[in-house]
């Protein structure tokens, strides 16, 4: 069983959302109607497939739901883009 809660909801009642997620093992976060996190308790990720094989499902390299790969969504975010991704 799991519970969706807003994000902001997530940000101020972040005590509430750790018992949530250790009694019931999932808690899905939603920012503006879409599914945007989700939290798992230790139980649950363990018992959980691989991500790896999830994506590997949907057979997109990076997921269902992106159009491009997450890495140049993250440098179209950046004003600097930075020479390697390890540079802070």
């Amino acid at each position: 069983m799991s519970k969706r809660i807003s994000a902001s909801d997530a940000k101020n009642n972040f005590g509430g959302l750790l018992e949530d997620v250790a009694a019931l093992g999932r808690v899905d976060i939603v920012k503006h109607g879409r599914l945007v996190a989700v939290v798992l308790s230790p139980r649950a990720f363990n018992s959980a497939p691989s991500v790896g094989a999830a994506v590997e499902q949907q057979g997109s390299p990076w997921g269902k739901k992106h159009m491009i790969p997450p890495e140049r969504a993250r440098a179209a975010r950046m004003r600097k883009m930075p020479s390697s991704f390890d540079e802070e």
